[in-house]
């Protein structure tokens, strides 16, 4: 039960993030506002605030929660937000039960904490070395590289990889040495290896049993504005788009990538051939990237899955007239046992306040409710997003509706707004 309390936080604040900039994927810009300088800046909030208390990290922290290292938070973050908020009584009860107080946020410390806390996500489980020692062998790479005394001697020896306990180290060597590899392998008619699923993890697993090192050096974490710097330096945008912003050689990296840092990066080398091929005829030199740069690069490609498809503001009004939201904040309230939604959206001004305020304020809805004899309203999928489109179109500011395509201009947003 502990679990859901940190995640409706997760869920609703991220939804906030999301709509308080303009629709994602209508624009590139919008993406960039929505990228955290430092994907761990929200570390010290999740210890500051408790969150440690119930939550582990890596098996770190708390029992009584879910370990948010382990892949919970792999889903957009509307559906997030959706799954909470079905559970948000019984995260109350349980409150209440252990006399905890529920931690509260301002909406800059709840982006920090949220970005944070998705990121943990895009990271893979251990390497199995048994298996990374089979794809060592099956993969090919054993007849150019050698591992300790076993191997090839064409390529360089892998056994100094062992020290490295991240896999972008291995990354980044691979992307900047892929292009001579696969012009060796061709010459030795070799078939080009494929990377899927965790397979980079396992053969770096494979690499530091066989190298026997108890060294470790670590990359730092990627920062998600530096890869996006990166993206446009290294001239990666002419190729490829972003939102539908950039290039059309390539395909819109926003919608194609999917997945972890890790399977980011495989789909990087199984698809170089293709991309150097583009770069020669463009005459693009091929991009070589430090450790540091990759971490970045990835990272910024990885926080492409933090923004879900925007909400249908005319779907909205009707999930808010089936969950019965006017019952306790609209005009037909039979009694004012809540502000109503055009308060609540004018005083905080932004959507990320508003949903900000929407947790903060949760343990008290949950009393009213009860007291009313009011069920909570229960969200199916898409339906979160569809009912912020709403409230924000019907209840909000004169300007652009936020996450809804055609809104581009303050006229725009008033002539389409929805009403009963």
């Amino acid at each position: 039960m502990r679990r859901r309390v940190l995640i409706a936080a997760l869920g609703l604040a991220l939804a906030g993030l999301l709509l308080g900039a303009e629709d994602a994927r209508a624009g590139h810009e919008s993406l960039g506002a929505l990228l955290p300088g430092s994907a761990l800046e929200g570390s010290r909030l999740f210890a500051g605030k408790g969150c440690l208390g119930c939550h582990s990290v890596h098996g770190a922290g708390g029992t009584a929660g879910p370990d948010l290292g382990r892949g919970i938070l792999n889903r957009p973050l509307l559906e997030i937000a959706a799954v909470t908020w079905n559970h948000a009584p019984g995260m109350e009860h349980v409150l209440h039960e252990k006399r905890l107080a529920r931690p509260t946020f301002a909406p800059a410390e709840m982006a920090s904490l949220l970005s944070f806390l998705y990121y943990l996500g895009s990271l893979d489980p251990p390497g199995d070395r048994d298996r990374g020692a089979a794809l060592f062998r099956d993969k090919g790479c054993q007849a150019c590289h050698s591992v300790g005394k076993d191997g090839g001697r064409i390529g360089p020896d892998l056994t100094r990889y062992g020290r490295y306990a991240s896999p972008l180290y291995l990354t980044a060597a691979l992307w900047n040495r892929g292009r001579a590899m696969a012009e060796a392998m061709e010459a030795r008619k070799m078939v080009r290896p494929v990377f899927q699923g965790n397979d980079i993890p396992d053969l770096l697993a494979h690499l530091r049993s066989a190298s026997g090192s108890t060294e470790r050096i670590y990359a730092p974490p990627g920062n998600p504005k530096r890869g996006e710097a990166l993206f446009r330096e290294r001239h990666c945008m002419e190729c490829h788009a972003v939102r539908g912003h950039g290039g059309k050689v390539g395909p819109d990296l926003a919608v194609v990538l999917r997945g972890s840092l890790m399977r980011i990066a495989g789909t990087m080398w199984n698809h170089g051939p293709r991309m150097w091929a583009r770069m020669a005829e463009r005459r693009i030199d091929v991009p070589s990237f430090t450790t540091e740069e990759m971490s970045d690069l990835v990272s910024y490609l990885y926080f492409f899955q933090f923004i879900d498809p925007p909400g249908n503001a005319r779907r909205g009004l009707v999930v808010y007239r089936e969950k019965r939201c006017g019952t306790c904040h609209g005009p037909e309230a039979s009694k004012p046992v809540a502000p109503p939604f055009t308060a609540v959206v004018e005083k905080l001004e932004t959507p990320l306040g508003v949903i900000t305020a929407m947790w903060n304020h949760a343990g008290r809805m949950a009393e009213i409710m009860t007291e009313e004899n009011v069920a909570w309203p229960l969200l199916r999928s898409g339906e979160m997003a569809d009912l912020i489109a709403y409230l924000l179109e019907a209840h909000g500011a004169e300007g652009p509706v936020p996450g809804r395509k055609g809104a581009t201009a303050p006229n725009a947003a008033r002539e389409s707004r929805v009403t009963k």
